[in-house]
């Protein structure tokens, strides 16, 4: 969860003028920051290794009713040093911006203008080992996002072979998505709804159920929305194989896109895609394993009529390649 942390007049208004001048060492690359000088509602996000700050400018009538911003550690399982490293600078621009402007420097609703910079970085990144909850399993990485990149790349040919072994015709065509989600709707199982589930957290602090002793896909659990374990291992080597196999069906006839891995600044990305292999380049994102979220719904609840649903079609998957190119020619 974020903390807040801000400026508040402690009487008039806040100098307008000064609040620009000083926010403009961390604001002046955001394209909407001159606004803030006329008056405007400035919001805004600065994402760091550790430090993701949003900041929150709300403009009075003649200066600002305050200056808010909420602090996030990405990685608040990791040890707090590099984060509280991060997080200084945020807190001395602060600290300044209140005395410059006769403002009050609040956390958390706390009045901290007098309070020493160190006790003020304790109160919000205490320098702690993080401690994992009992019953869940800590999920460390060390693979950068960058190689975990390359490796996703590299299995694309193994994907596509266990494809074009049991469909004829993958050729990347749009009409090859018809033939190949017509052959995986009767294909795609659930898995065992008595298999157990572990609570696993990951070191950003969310978490997410994964299958117990399970072969899953190498994305699964990057980030905690997406774990699909209602599949079973098979259908979820199938899907992986599948979303591949879509999206780079859409990067052959939109060449500008490429493969990244999505961040929090991403443009149109979202915090579910966050460490998600994606397709960016040209608009929005496409994030094919959560794209195609919907159409496995159709399948699934085809299996397990739990609720009403619109039936799976072959022709499902081609309409999701139509509107995903058409979007970005």
């Amino acid at each position: 969860m974020g903390l807040d942390i801000g400026v508040m007049p402690a009487g008039a208004e806040l100098d307008r003028a000064t609040v620009v001048t000083l926010l403009s060492r961390v604001l002046a690359d955001d394209p909407d920051f001159p606004g803030a000088a006329t008056g405007e509602y400035l919001e805004t996000e600065l994402v760091g290794d550790r430090l993701t700050t949003d900041w929150y400018l709300h403009p009075g009538r003649t200066g600002l009713k305050s200056v808010r911003v909420t602090v996030w550690d990405n990685f608040r399982m990791r040890p707090a040093a590099p984060f509280r490293a991060e997080l200084v600078p945020v807190l001395e621009l602060l600290r300044e911006l209140a005395v410059a402007t006769g403002g009050r420097f609040m956390v958390e609703g706390t009045d901290v203008t007098d309070v020493p910079l160190g006790r003020v970085l304790d109160m919000i990144a205490p320098d702690q080992t993080p401690v994992v909850p009992d019953g869940a399993v800590l999920v460390r990485t060390t693979e950068t996002d960058e190689e975990f990149l390359r490796r996703y790349v590299a299995a694309g040919e193994e994907r596509l072979a266990l494809l074009r072994g049991a469909v004829p015709g993958l050729d990347l065509s749009r009409d090859s998505l018809v033939a190949l989600w017509g052959w995986a709707i009767d294909r795609l199982r659930p898995r065992d709804p008595g298999t157990p589930l572990e609570r696993v957290m990951l070191e950003n602090g969310s978490f997410f159920q994964r299958p117990k002793n399970a072969t899953l896909p190498m994305w699964y659990g990057r980030s905690a929305q997406v774990t699909p374990h209602v599949w079973s291992d098979e259908s979820l080597a199938l899907i992986d194989a599948i979303v591949f196999y879509a999206a780079e069906a859409v990067r052959a006839a939109v060449p500008e896109l490429t493969w990244q891995i999505a961040r929090k600044d991403t443009p149109g990305g979202g915090n579910m895609h966050i460490a998600q292999p994606v397709l960016a380049g040209r608009g929005d994102v496409i994030a094919p394993i959560t794209a195609l979220m919907p159409l496995l719904g159709k399948v699934y609840y085809k299996i397990k009529p739990d609720k009403p649903y619109p039936a799976p079609a072959a022709q499902d998957l081609r309409d999701w390649y139509d509107q995903a190119v058409a979007e970005r020619r």
